[in-house]
């Protein structure tokens, strides 16, 4: 399965290298090595043992994708629309995105951005292909105008429900997919739902929060339900470790139906974002690092949230394992709630 980061932030702004690069279990590490806290139950469990490596332990070296949003285009357009007196988000604020299939660590292009680039929001994903082709297009992030889609999983059998999805999808939704994968078609779905079928126009378009966690409910559904229309009983559980954002809201879906079996790995955290930042003391790795400066106060740091695969930084206690079949939804002031998905009957599947 692939691996992915999200970062948001109303105020405090974090250096791509410090959160993608740099920690000792940064994304871009989680290409061969994995980290998975509180995903094991304490007593030893063979069967879980291994339904966890089958989710999680792969080689994720198919591609990579990042996407963060900034307000670069709107400050030469608008004198206006880059700027606010709280400092909070502005409406100007769009995705920029770079993609690449060369190994993320050894690609200088990715590591000069990571270097040079500072965001409030941003999205990192490394590929693990289920099967369609290796290259740029089907990288994520997939960006929907100001709108960002990334998913860790698989929609199964997704070739035998793929045209009856491509017909539940508005004409610009689907004609703004350019690869094959079948986490872009996901993502046509939601634009779908959180447009009520608009035109292009409508991607660039701010929604409410309860709009973008229904609009993932209903792309959930809709793949679901087409495996039980169309395939019956021999329809298979799905892996759908799902994340969007419109560079202020962020909704993230952790989910697999299947009775026993878990959904790849999800974490959040409020806390890791200081140990991501090298103003701050402290770092990712819980060592001394002559590089770091340690003059402003952790306290000054703002609120944040980081929703990962797996952690990148030592300290467990800063990390909160989503549960299966939940989601997070964070609103445009910070706030952010964990919550149940809903899950219908007849909904299970087995492998």
């Amino acid at each position: 399965m692939c691996r992915w980061f999200a970062y948001i932030s109303q105020t405090e702004p974090c250096l791509l290298e410090d959160v993608l690069v740099t920690p000792k279990h940064s994304l871009v590490k989680q290409v061969s090595d994995h980290y998975l806290p509180k995903l094991l139950p304490h007593e030893h469990d063979e069967n879980s043992e291994n339904d966890v490596k089958a989710r999680n332990v792969v080689m994720n070296f198919d591609g990579l994708g990042v996407v963060w949003y900034t307000s670069s285009k709107a400050d030469f357009e608008s004198s206006n629309t880059a700027q606010s007196s709280d400092g909070k988000q502005k409406d100007g604020l769009r995705p920029a995105m770079y993609k690449t299939i060369q190994p993320p660590i050894n690609d200088q292009n990715f590591l000069s951005i990571c270097a040079n680039t500072e965001s409030r929001v941003c999205f990192g994903h490394i590929r693990a292909s289920s099967g369609t082709a290796i290259a740029n297009i089907n990288n994520h992030p997939f960006v929907f105008g100001r709108h960002t889609f990334m998913h860790n999983g698989a929609a199964s059998n997704f070739i035998d429900i793929k045209r009856a999805a491509i017909n539940e999808m508005s004409h610009d939704a689907y004609a703004n997919v350019f690869g094959a994968t079948d986490s872009e078609h996901i993502a046509a779905l939601y634009m779908t739902y959180l447009t009520r079928g608009g035109d292009a126009s409508s991607f660039e378009k701010v929604y409410s929060a309860q709009e973008m966690v229904e609009a993932m409910h209903r792309a959930v559904a809709t793949i679901v339900g087409l495996q039980h229309k169309i395939l019956g009983d021999r329809k298979k559980p799905n892996s759908l470790n799902l994340c969007a954002t419109d560079g202020s809201k962020l909704v993230a879906y952790r989910f697999r139906n299947h009775r026993t079996s878990q959904p790849p790995s999800l974490y959040y955290s409020t806390k890791a974002g200081m140990t991501l930042n090298r103003k701050y003391p402290d770092n990712a790795d819980g060592v001394e690092h002559a590089g770091r400066q340690i003059g402003i106060p952790e306290e000054l740091h703002g609120s944040h949230l980081i929703v990962a695969s797996e952690p990148s930084t030592y300290c467990d206690s800063d990390w909160e394992l989503i549960g299966k079949n939940q989601f997070l939804l964070a609103g445009p002031n910070g706030v952010f709630e964990v919550g149940d998905a809903p899950y219908g009957l007849g909904w299970d599947a087995e492998d």
